[in-house]
């Protein structure tokens, strides 16, 4: 089949690491970039800028007053799901017994200067008998955009904040098609058809396939709204985009029974800002199991996947979102011995550097589980501590097993 040998039923899940050597910003990095995209006069003016700011001190402040390193760098996905909850914060359960920092109230839109055209108007009401409503309603204007009285609330402030980050974030993981070719091998993990579950928005995998003549199908085309998920039967390659894609946009549409729901647009890079529609992905730390839109779906279609693959291949995956923990807790426990293959530089072999059971401990526990104090192997685990580009392409990437494993 390939040099780096197959089987006949390999799923590949591709996390974030798997899209950095195509020129994608990895999590801390992203946060960087995407507060310099959000830092524009226009966002300055209404107040983007300091929110996204604010933001991330107060994050910071927190982490470093609980001994943390402060310059670790925040991860974007903790900076998203902070805003959504400043956002909602009036609105969450725990908000009776929260007293938020006075300093949110210094968070406004709009800036210390007058409101446009605030001379020529008074001038043209005073002296040109113009009809408007005296004097004292334009002072009351200037007075409140120099004090920032009538902006919006911080709550519609931190809504708009999270649109913005989305926007930023549709820009920041795109790639071209020069980027993907260290992609290759993961098109020959199987036969036809390949199954790949991806965590990524980019489009780095179409882009693969479209330079090679390969048929793809992200099954997106044939949602109509149901649970189930459907394939092209010609295409060679499956990819299912668990949270989302920047080519999809998310708006919301009327069904024969006259309610609205979510409906996902393919848009494409000419028309990618549709009016009236959202980026279609789910992003942050929260809110990944989004009710509305085919997200849902796609996560049940991702448990049929696992239940169709012997041995896994899980490429620049950290392991940290719980939904897809669970499916993979899952698919490990309905046989005696799985088979997975972890391509990450920052994976660590030793469990005592993890949180007491989290998911990469209980992983590294399972290679070396015990009954009657006997040693049994409930997983065959091999880690390649290495980027997508140097794995993928790894001689003993089907044979490798972690330091201590026996």
């Amino acid at each position: 089949m390939n040099e780096v040998g197959v089987t006949k039923n390999t799923l590949a899940l591709l996390g974030a690491g798997a899209s950095i050597d195509a020129g994608v910003p990895g999590s801390t990095a992203m946060t960087q970039q995407i507060v310099a995209a959000l830092d524009t006069p226009q966002n300055q003016y209404y107040g983007i800028t300091h929110a996204v700011n604010y933001a991330i001190g107060a994050m910071i402040a927190h982490r470093t007053a609980n001994g943390a390193n402060a310059y670790a760098g925040i991860d974007v996905e903790d900076l998203f799901s902070a805003v959504q909850m400043l956002a909602e914060r009036e609105s969450l359960e725990i908000a009776p017994f929260v007293q938020w920092s006075p300093a949110l109230a210094g968070v406004r839109q709009g800036g210390d200067s007058m409101p446009a055209f605030f001379d020529k108007d008074f001038r043209e009401g005073m002296f040109e008998n113009r009809a408007f409503k005296g004097p004292g309603e334009m002072i009351k204007k200037a007075v409140e955009a120099l004090t920032g009285s009538n902006s919006a609330s911080t709550e519609e402030l931190y809504n708009r904040l999270q649109t913005e980050l989305l926007n930023a974030l549709t820009m920041l993981v795109s790639v071209t098609d020069k980027d993907v070719d260290y992609l290759t091998p993961l098109l020959q993990v199987s036969d036809s058809p390949v199954e790949i579950a991806t965590l990524n928005y980019d489009r780095s995998i179409e882009l693969l396939c479209e330079r090679r003549g390969i048929r793809l199908d992200t099954g997106i085309a044939s949602w109509t709204g149901g649970s189930d998920w459907h394939w092209d039967d010609d295409a060679e390659v499956r990819l299912l985009k668990i949270h989302g894609s920047i080519d999809w946009r998310m708006r919301q549409e009327k069904g024969l029974g006259g309610l609205y729901e979510t409906k996902v647009v393919t848009a494409g890079k000419a028309d990618s800002s549709q009016y009236g529609s959202l980026p279609g992905v789910v992003f942050g730390a929260r809110g990944k199991l989004r009710a509305d839109g085919p997200f849902l779906s796609m996560l049940r279609e991702f448990e049929n996947m696992l239940s169709r693959a012997d041995r896994l291949l899980v490429v620049g995956y950290s392991f940290r979102d719980a939904h897809i923990n669970v499916a993979l807790t899952r698919w490990i426990n309905s046989s005696p011995l799985r088979d997975m293959t972890v391509i990450d530089p920052a994976f660590n072999n030793d469990p005592r550097v993890y949180e007491r059971n989290s998911f990469p401990t209980q992983l590294l526990s399972a290679t070396q589980s015990y009954e009657e104090s006997k040693p049994i192997r409930k997983l065959n685990l091999r880690v390649l501590k290495e980027t997508a580009a140097q794995g993928l392409t790894a001689s003993d990437l089907w044979s490798r097993l972690p330091e201590g494993a026996s």
